[in-house]
């Protein structure tokens, strides 16, 4: 019961009043250059943190301490002239858990696709009615992202309106001429990835993500062992998908975000039959094998 209001209550918080959405961490990393002014890296650090966490993205209201935990990690390597940069971004966010100190991991993502034009002290601002600079667009998108992703934790589908702000950013900027816009099959770049995530084909996906947290994650101090026994359950179904599926990205995005949030559930509930699900997580999520082998060997 004091779940379900605290559903509803984030739910109208989330669609009536306006202010800032994101407590984002940027970190702008820039020591593989080698230039006379470092301070402008600071001051980029500085300028996009701002951007991130005082632009209004939605109609959203959360106190501080209720406000979405992301970090943005900028790796500078290449100077390509006296303003283009070159580099990569790892993007992170995490959702708080129901009733425990705890935070979820949403999205662990490396954009390796990277670049842009700054110059000190230049106005950093959002339009979402056409493509300033691929700086304001990259930034914006994982705005987006996240919060889309964020809100389809606690609502089936209900961050689509988020996605879809998104999608809107990558098809703006796909006539930008830089990269990590482009739609390349087998690869993912920020259009494909928010393509698929949207695409009717990958709703089974977004409802387990949704069930994950909201269904299990959120009671799971109520009973751990009951929680990971029906965890299993939910995952099972993760090879149906790749089967019908197997170019996807999804499961590749939610398995850097989750496998070791999920190696460490079943190494504390070590009595729950984990047999069926690590074959599943195997074949799945191959990358991650070594992970997989500590829930084998308990």
């Amino acid at each position: 019961m004091y779940k379900q209001l605290f559903v509803c209550f984030f739910l109208f918080v989330f669609t009536n009043v306006k202010a800032q959405e994101l407590n984002c961490n940027v970190t702008v990393n820039a020591d593989q250059i080698q230039v006379s002014n470092n301070q402008i890296f600071k001051t980029l650090e500085n300028s996009l943190t701002e951007f991130m966490n005082q632009t209004q993205w939605t109609s959203v209201a959360f106190k501080d301490h209720e406000k979405i935990k992301c970090a943005v990690t900028i790796l500078l390597t290449e100077q390509k002239s006296t303003n283009t940069f070159t580099g990569t971004l790892q993007v992170q966010a995490s959702r708080p858990v129901f009733n425990s100190a705890y935070y979820s991991p949403l999205l662990n993502y490396k954009d390796n696709s990277f670049s842009f034009q700054y110059t000190e002290f230049q106005p950093i601002n959002y339009n979402p009615n056409g493509f300033e600079s691929n700086l304001v667009s990259v930034m914006s998108y994982y705005a987006y992202l996240i919060l889309g992703m964020y809100v389809d934790t606690f609502s089936l589908e209900g961050g689509s309106p988020y996605l879809n702000n998104a999608l809107t950013i990558a098809n703006q900027s796909q006539q930008s001429g830089y990269l990590g816009w482009e739609n390349s099959k087998g690869n993912i770049t920020r259009f494909t990835l928010i393509d698929q995530m949207l695409a009717t084909v990958n709703e089974p996906y977004r409802k387990l993500v949704y069930q994950y947290h909201f269904d299990i994650m959120d009671v799971f101090e109520r009973n751990q062992k009951s929680a990971a026994s029906r965890m299993i359950q939910l995952l099972l179904p993760l090879e149906k998908m790749y089967d019908e599926n197997p170019n996807s990205f999804m499961i590749r995005i939610f398995m850097d975000a989750k496998s070791d949030e999920i190696v460490n559930i079943f190494k504390n509930n070590s009595a729950v039959d984990t047999s069926e699900l690590i074959s599943v997580l195997k074949r799945v999520s191959s990358t991650n094998s070594k992970k997989w082998r500590q829930i084998d060997s308990l």
